[in-house]
């Protein structure tokens, strides 16, 4: 699913709050999406006033990280640029899911433990009795 759309500067911009503004209102508000050289990247989708940056700048946040020098357009920039946010995602996911894992693990294993020692001192508290007969 894209996170992210090139805008084209002219379509209107929904924001998160439900403000609809127009190219001109988005400019006014946001100089820098007027100049003509600069990429906008919005969200992608309805809502597209929800992330608002230029191109440039994600590509200079993410340029030790993604090699760019095959990218022919912006699309292809930006496309890399979300391939690399997805990979990263999944792999903080994974991680996450790994450490549940291990924490369910030690969780269970420090219940097991402790029965194991309470099971032993309640052994050790039965031979110290005296034997009785009734």
């Amino acid at each position: 699913m894209k996170r992210y759309a090139i805008w084209n500067k002219q379509d209107p911009i929904i924001t998160p709050i439900g403000e609809v503004l127009t190219a001109e209102q988005w400019i006014d508000r946001y100089p820098v999406a007027g100049v003509p050289s600069i990429v906008v990247v919005c969200s992608a989708g309805e809502i597209n006033g929800g992330f608002f940056g230029t191109l440039g700048q994600m590509m200079r946040m993410y340029e030790d990280k993604i090699d760019f020098s095959q990218c022919q357009t912006a699309e292809e920039a930006l496309a890399l640029i979300e391939y690399y946010e997805d990979a990263r995602n999944a792999e903080a996911q994974a991680k996450a899911e790994e450490k549940a894992q291990s924490d369910a693990f030690n969780a269970e294993m420090t219940a097991a433990s402790l029965a194991s020692i309470a099971a032993s001192m309640e052994y050790q508290n039965l031979m110290t009795l005296p034997d009785e007969e009734v």
